[in-house]
């Protein structure tokens, strides 16, 4: 009966729901009905960016995970922390609340880490606290995945399991689920702090992290690609400041594009441009040999950019800039291909509010950032989580209370954010 198990959780999982696709310009179900994601990211679960901790604080997951070493506590302490804080602040009430308030999906950032296996991490790890050089870790992963060690369980993963209890919870509220690469394998650009950088920008000089993030996906979609519950891959989020520019970031795409679509999956796959993802000068859909099923990114979040009254805004002159929502139509219209702004908030709640009615206006989907980070004062997100911080911890015995505050139950709601956002959903 264990045999029989085992084989049964390491199969591909087959979800009985169609797969969302693209219609020319629009996201639509198998009756080729339309379907506006109008969904909230999950941000701060499985990646740790600094200013979520803390007010003012800036840093990596990295740093976070030094202060605890520096309060005492062994790796094994720490990477005990990380699996009690992941259990406790997302739960199945979490994705209830959130279906709850009318969003019909969420947005997984998933930090590349969670798909290696402890002992894995463990190397990694050693690099944050100063005890493995970082050469020693490139080394590691180039002899990892030269033996074929990476990924290589899917079912034993943290990644996976979470993925999988997600869409469950998810399924259970009828809420369709991104899949997010927030942090990918060596960083995606100079931004340490969405990538927990261990060096920025590596992601684009050394092979093997490009090499790790084609075998993720190839994984990903060996396991899912029957998978209804999911609507989209975000295949790398946030390119920025990469060297050479949009070619590298159009030759990574064509890659994992090529990757996914030779395992028989048809998802619509999510493309972020360079400039945290809103420029796509050479992406365009017919630089890819599989243009089918491509949904194009922008994250809007700069009200100099992106004043209250925008529906139909300035374009910025350069066409292949989303930023505008003129741009996003003419893109859209142009290129024949559903367009969507993954991240957007942080703002006031008029604002907030506002920029929702107006993408909703014309047609277009949106995922706010984000559902619920530490902070003592009013924030731009549905909940907020009451002060300790992680960041200012001394010793390990003050850990039970944060990880008591995050669970649902003792989160605070932003009534203004709420309501701003509750009344533009399903429109």
């Amino acid at each position: 009966m264990k045999t029989l198990f085992l084989l049964l959780i390491s199969l591909p999982v087959l979800a009985q729901n169609p797969l969302l696709h693209a219609n020319g310009p629009k996201i639509v179900d198998a009756q080729n009905h339309e379907v506006l994601l109008q969904g909230m990211n999950l941000g701060g679960w499985l990646l740790q960016e600094g200013y979520m901790m803390k007010p003012g604080y800036g840093g990596t997951q990295g740093s976070v995970k030094k202060v605890l070493y520096s309060a005492g506590m062994s790796d094994a302490a720490v990477e005990k922390f990380y699996q009690q804080y992941r259990a406790n602040f997302v739960t199945k009430q979490d994705i209830d609340f959130i279906a709850q308030q009318g969003f019909n999906c969420i947005r997984l950032p998933l930090h590349y880490d969670l798909f290696l296996t402890e002992k894995q991490r463990a190397v990694r790890n050693g690099v944050i606290r100063g005890t493995v050089p970082y050469a020693d870790y490139v080394a590691k992963l180039k002899e990892w995945q030269k033996a074929g060690e990476l990924f290589k369980e899917p079912q034993k993963l943290d990644a996976i399991r979470i993925i999988d209890q997600a869409l469950a919870w998810c399924a259970a509220n009828k809420l369709y689920v991104v899949l997010d690469l927030h942090a990918a394998p060596g960083a995606q650009g100079t931004d340490s702090n969405i990538s927990d950088a261990l060096q920025p920008n590596d992601f684009w000089k050394e092979p093997v992290y490009q090499d790790m993030t084609n075998g993720l996906w190839a994984v990903l979609a060996r396991r899912y690609r029957n998978d209804g519950r999911i609507a989209m891959y975000d295949l790398v989020n946030e390119p920025n400041n990469v060297p050479g520019g949009n070619p590298p970031i159009q030759a990574m795409f064509e890659r994992l594009i090529n990757t996914v679509r030779a395992e028989g999956d048809q998802h619509l796959l999510l493309l972020e441009g360079n400039g945290y993802g809103n420029n796509y000068n050479a992406i365009e859909r017919k630089s890819f040999t599989h243009p089918e099923n491509l949904v194009y990114n922008a994250h809007r979040y700069d009200l100099k950019k992106y004043p209250l009254s925008n529906a139909l805004d300035a374009s910025n002159p350069d066409a292949n800039q989303l930023g505008t929502i003129g741009n996003l139509l003419r893109f859209r219209e142009t290129q024949d291909v559903p367009v969507w702004v993954g991240e957007t908030g942080e703002n006031s709640a008029q604002w907030m509010g506002e920029a929702a009615r107006n993408l909703n206006s014309v047609g277009i989907g949106w995922c706010q950032w984000t559902y619920k980070r530490f902070n003592d004062q009013p924030i731009a997100a549905l909940l907020r989580i009451k002060p300790p911080y992680i960041v200012d911890v001394k010793s390990a015995t003050e850990l039970p209370q944060i990880l008591e505050n995050i669970k649902f139950k003792n989160c605070l709601p932003n009534p203004e954010v709420i309501e701003a956002l509750k009344a533009e959903l399903k429109k």
